[in-house]
C-alpha cells in the first residue's frame, strides 16, 4: 500500500534528515579556508608596517618592518 502514499498504522516513521558526506567536505573546506586566512593574516603583520597588513604603501616606496 505504500505505493499509493497511505501509511499503515504502526509503520516505521520517517526519520529526520542527517549530514552526509558533502556536508561534511563543504565544513571541512570552510574550516580549511579559516586556517588559511589566519595563517596568512599572521604573515602580514609580520612584513607589513606598523604590523598592519591592510596598509596600502605607495608604489616604488616599498617598506618591510623591523
Amino acid at each position: 500500500m505504500s505505493q499509493f502514499g497511505m501509511q499503515m498504522p504502526g509503520g516505521r516513521q520517517k526519520s529526520g534528515s542527517a549530514p552526509d558526506v558533502y556536508t561534511a567536505l563543504m565544513f571541512l573546506g570552510v574550516v580549511s579556508m579559516g586556517v588559511a586566512v589566519a595563517m596568512l593574516w599572521i604573515a602580514g603583520t609580520k612584513v607589513a608596517p606598523d604590523g598592519n597588513p591592510l596598509k596600502i604603501q605607495e608604489p616604488h616606496k616599498i617598506i618591510l618592518s623591523d
